[in-house]
């Protein structure tokens, strides 16, 4: 693969959901690319579609339209071996690790079950040791190997997700929420332990969450998310110092702080109707909220280049 070329890469993929009042746009024209080795963070509030995106992206659920490339490849045209070719090499750790676990399964047959399927082993022994690898790699120690799920607390359990999906060896695994039902110091081994992954073996990740202190730790861009559509994207520290969206302004001013010098700083509070995201009208979803809401964003909203890798999609950025 080209060093330039992205690992994966959507081009105006979109989601909608039938319902009984009409079409449920969950995920809206969505162009991203995650090149080897790098981590993608998404962040939005609570039903802007973060999820649905990383499901899609995997064909965990079918998309309306669109393309999802990996390694240059459309996947969606995939079928039969090459799919399940693509899996081995697409995995994703679910957002609660109790439930995406099989309850009637030891810890080792959770690790080895993606192994059986996909035929990477050749025996129990190697098996056994392979799974013995994992847990050490992923911190579980050896006596956990005949447990189960339930009688392991949540930071164990996700580890044993982590491990699941490492099982395969894959190139790029979509974390759905990963760290947001832990404790913070469970948190913090977790996203250490990703990191230290992605240094040892290259992964790649779109690391979905809606605590913008955990995606600033974890990655090198974000992408902010409004009711499935793309409101900014550029490179972490860019994002941070340099906030465009009004939407992304009232999210990094709600981020808590223990510095005293800030504490009188000045806060972006949200008021007004969320919109409806069935059969959305044109133009830009985050108005009916936004204090600077003007005629012109009754027009779509195109998500432009405002300074190198940074995008934003916002009228008032781009003049």
């Amino acid at each position: 693969m080209s060093e330039n070329r992205p690992l994966v890469e959507t081009r105006n993929l979109c989601k909608y959901f039938d319902t009984p009042r009409g079409q449920l746009h969950a995920v809206e024209e969505v162009n991203l690319s995650i090149k080897a080795g790098e981590t993608l963070g998404v962040v939005g509030e609570s039903g802007c579609g973060k999820s649905t995106l990383g499901r899609v992206i995997l064909r965990l659920i079918p998309p309306t339209r669109g393309e999802v490339y990996y390694e240059g490849e459309n996947i969606l045209e995939y079928r039969g071996k090459q799919l399940k070719k693509m899996h081995v090499n697409m995995q994703m750790i679910f957002q609660d690790p109790f439930t995406s676990l099989n309850p009637r399964l030891s810890i080792s047959n959770i690790i080895a079950e993606p192994m059986k399927v996909c035929g990477l082993v050749r025996n129990r022994r190697e098996m056994a040791e392979r799974v013995r690898e994992l847990m050490e790699v992923c911190g579980l120690p050896a006596r956990y190997v005949n447990t189960y799920p339930h009688e392991l607390d949540g930071g164990r359990r996700q580890r044993v997700g982590l491990a699941r999906a490492l099982a395969v060896d894959p190139k790029f695994i979509v974390c759905d929420e990963p760290v947001s039902a832990l404790d913070v110091s469970i948190q913090a081994q977790i996203l250490n332990l990703l990191m230290d992954l992605q240094e040892q073996k290259g992964v790649s990740y779109l690391f979905i969450t809606h605590d913008l202190c955990v995606v600033r730790h974890i990655s090198h861009q974000i992408m902010v998310m409004y009711m499935g559509q793309v409101v900014e994207f550029a490179e972490k520290n860019e994002l941070f110092k340099n906030p465009l969206h009004p939407y992304t302004k009232a999210l990094l001013s709600a981020i808590p702080t223990i510095d005293l010098s800030r504490r009188n700083r000045e806060r972006q509070l949200l008021r007004g109707e969320v919109a409806n995201p069935i059969n959305p009208k044109p133009g830009c979803r985050f108005a009916p909220r936004c204090a600077y809401a003007a005629q012109e964003c009754l027009e779509p909203q195109t998500l432009r280049e405002v300074a190198p890798g940074h995008k934003v999609a916002c009228w008032r950025c781009q003049g």
